[in-house]
């Protein structure tokens, strides 16, 4: 039997300070909000229940001591939902750390398992 070396990988990268709470989840969940303008809409975008975004976004706001998205009350032109400015520089550099975090692993697993 011949050993062949894989072929691809993947990262799984969460911040937290005491449990695992800010992944690629809240991640997707912030960003479709920041672009739909509406918490609901990224939700439903993601066939995600209500309860369960405000469950993963509460406990990642709880665990990081940050508010990451705002509630703007209705009114003529109707309500919605905006990233706070932490929440903002939060995926910011979240997108940072897995953009680097990904360049510097596609090196490493090509020295690592490159067939000689």
């Amino acid at each position: 039997m011949t050993y062949k070396n894989p072929q691809k990988f993947d990262l799984k990268i969460r911040l937290y300070n005491q449990e695992k709470s800010f992944g690629k989840g809240v991640y997707e969940l912030m960003k479709k909000t920041q672009s739909f303008g509406s918490l609901s809409g990224a939700y439903k975008a993601m066939k995600m229940s209500n309860s369960k975004a405000w469950k993963i976004l509460k406990r990642a706001e709880e665990d990081l001591d940050m508010p990451l998205v705002e509630r703007i009350s209705g009114g003529k032109d109707g309500g919605g939902s905006k990233l706070t400015q932490e929440g903002e520089e939060l995926l910011e550099k979240y997108e940072k750390f897995i953009q680097e975090m990904n360049e510097y692993a596609k090196i490493r697993f090509k020295e690592i398992f490159e067939d000689e």
